[in-house]
């Protein structure tokens, strides 16, 4: 199935999780730790500077600033502690219980650091993204939409249960499910839902007239 019209993937929602390379809140695969894209799973390692994951900006976005202190607090107290050893042996390096924890203190605060310019680079990603959509007519939206390269398609699986979730309440996403599934026949199932857009909803169009 091409294109699911409920759901417009183009449309930036920070609660959703969001592929920096595809510019979109596609679909994905969940193993248990991190969300890969269906559009470039297995393709984002070989791209420099890019990292292996979606992301969910609103989530990031909270966990920024905490990795800024803690990385503040581990290099503050490794270096204080390796000064510390320092002082005592009258300025020779020599291995001792500070200077260890000082070491291991420090590279924990590396590796925090690290985390917190990965989280830094991807939120700069999204804003320069989100900011842009924003500026857009929601036809513009539905059009670039349709003309992603990349299109949602329905699955009857757990993964795309809980990202049509992201945007839909759970009724509707059951009415999803209810439109594209398919009955113990084989047959399709028909069914109404509201189209959401930008957080205004449109009624589907009335029967015509005989149906």
């Amino acid at each position: 199935m091409k294109n699911i019209p409920e759901i417009n993937h183009c449309i930036p929602n920070p609660r959703a999780y969001w592929c920096p390379f595809c510019k979109a809140h596609n679909t994905y695969d969940f193993d248990g730790e991190s969300y890969f894209c269906n559009a470039c799973y297995g393709a984002w390692p070989s791209i420099p500077g890019s990292s292996t994951s979606m992301i969910r900006p609103g989530q990031q976005l909270r966990w920024k600033p905490v990795f800024i202190v803690v990385t503040g607090l581990l290099f503050l107290v490794g270096v204080s502690l390796g000064l510390e050893d320092l002082y005592r042996t009258g300025g020779n390096w020599n291995y001792s219980t500070f200077f260890g924890i000082a070491v291991m203190l420090v590279g924990f605060g590396v590796f925090s650091g690290f985390c917190a310019w990965a989280i830094h680079h991807n939120l700069k990603q999204w804003s320069a993204w989100a900011s842009a959509q924003r500026r857009k007519s929601p036809e513009e939206l539905r059009q670039e939409a349709l003309d992603h390269p990349f299109q949602p398609e329905y699955d009857n699986s757990e993964d795309f249960t809980e990202w049509a979730e992201q945007f839909l309440s759970s009724e509707e996403v059951e009415q999803l499910h209810e439109k594209y599934g398919e009955s113990e026949d084989g047959e399709k199932r028909e069914a109404r839902i509201v189209l959401r857009v930008e957080g205004e909803s449109q009624e589907p169009p009335p029967p015509a007239p005989g149906e």
